[in-house]
């Protein structure tokens, strides 16, 4: 049978499809991690990876042998947690966020800073990932927690909403109304609004808005990335909504384009963190989630902290 240290290589690979790429992220070298595959695929009798010049693919047999290796690896690194979870210096090793674009960077970049003091021994890795994936690989181990919006409660997750984050309205510097303070609804009739491809989870509820109070919805031109909506309101072609978290970061240093928050009636997403409800690292977790609720929480419409699963 393999080795564990040998299922993280094949896992590495699987993740990267890169020998060099999977060496360096299991810091070892990469002949070391090929003679390990090699070994590996001898003691099973099967080839698990092809490799050419131009690229690497894993076979049936290894796909389907690192899809149960994450699970495997979790199993391991739950043991490990059971084993330390006692201990007054638990909160320590590797956690393996999975995020989406949307979200993750944003939410990370005012929490980090207070996650690294209060929790020096954690090291906390971050990959961004289609919503749509997440769910399976928080199951599968791949991830260990995940950072999300708007995403239905699952069965088998423990989900903690973080903050309800209002959209704000992002336009022109030189619009008309860019010197309000805070913009009235019903302001926006007539006004081209742009917004996220459909399928992104604030689509629907700035279409929603723009039929409430007359705004013209471009269907015509819509963003695949929440600073591809942000630039094309810097060149005039209209105006937006986007979460308070990226206005923040990316916003406010702007000079072609300014946000304004709505008087009332704002479009709202909702951030949370998941993770599995077997995990015995709950605890960690739960911490975890409080921490960044308290880094974010003026950005939200109130603080949020029950469990919704």
């Amino acid at each position: 049978m393999p080795r564990i240290q040998q299922l993280r290589y094949l896992v590495a690979i699987a993740d990267t499809l890169s020998f060099s790429r999977a060496a360096e992220a299991c810091h070892v070298t990469q002949p070391t991690l090929s003679m390990q595959v090699k070994e590996m695929e001898d003691r099973l009798g099967a080839r698990l990876i092809e490799r050419t010049r131009a690229r690497v693919i894993l076979t049936p047999a290894g796909a389907e042998i690192a899809r149960r290796a994450r699970t495997i690896l979790a199993e391991v690194e739950d043991i490990r947690e059971i084993a330390r979870r006692d201990d007054p210096e638990a909160l320590q090793g590797t956690l393996l966020f999975g995020v989406v674009q949307t979200v993750g960077a944003y939410v990370l970049s005012v929490a980090m800073p207070t996650l690294k003091a209060g929790f020096p021994n954690l090291r906390i890795r971050v990959r961004e990932d289609r919503m749509e994936n997440l769910p399976e690989k928080l199951s599968d181990g791949t991830f260990e927690a995940l950072l999300m919006a708007d995403e239905p409660v699952h069965a088998d997750f423990t989900s903690v909403r973080l903050l309800r984050e209002p959209l704000h309205v992002v336009l022109p510097s030189d619009h008309r109304l860019a010197r309000c303070e805070m913009i009235d609804p019903e302001d926006l009739a007539g006004e081209t609004i742009l917004t996220m491809e459909r399928g992104h989870r604030i689509h629907d509820p700035i279409a929603a808005l723009c039929e409430r109070v007359g705004a013209i919805h471009a269907r015509d031109y819509a963003g695949t990335t929440l600073d591809t909506l942000r630039l094309m309101v810097a060149t005039g072609m209209g105006i937006t909504l986007l979460p308070a978290l990226y206005v923040r970061s990316d916003v406010l240093r702007e000079k072609l384009v300014v946000a304004r928050p709505l008087s009332s009636g704002a479009p709202v997403r909702n951030l949370t963190m998941s993770w599995r409800s077997t995990s015995p690292r709950h605890r960690t977790y739960a911490l975890l989630a409080a921490s960044i609720r308290e880094c974010i929480a003026p950005w939200g419409l109130e603080k949020q902290g029950n469990p919704v699963s």
